[in-house]
């Protein structure tokens, strides 16, 4: 399988992780979005029962939340597949 398809399939896997609410992807992805201050941004009302993962859920429901997570999916991606290029490397290169 080629790198680049690779990397789509991982990504696509990635974001329908976060569709899907896994809470381990949710986190990882919220962490971004605080990161670059984006994280409540989709809501217009934050309450003392707003979760996290209402805040990932309104964000990726426009076409350009989308496109941001997975572009940042894609990201995650191409670093994990770097990693294990780097890695079969060494066990060649040993």
């Amino acid at each position: 399988m080629k790198r680049a398809t690779r990397i789509q399939l991982r990504a696509e896997s990635i974001t329908e992780a976060i569709h899907d609410a896994d809470p381990e992807g949710v986190a990882k992805f919220a962490t971004y979005l605080d990161e670059v201050g984006d994280l409540s941004s989709a809501m217009e009302e934050l309450t003392a029962t707003t979760t996290v993962a209402d805040m990932v859920d309104a964000y990726i429901q426009s076409l350009s939340g989308q496109r941001v997570l997975y572009e940042w999916a894609k990201n995650i991606a191409e670093a994990e597949q770097l990693r294990v290029e780097e890695d079969e490397a060494e066990r060649r290169a040993a």
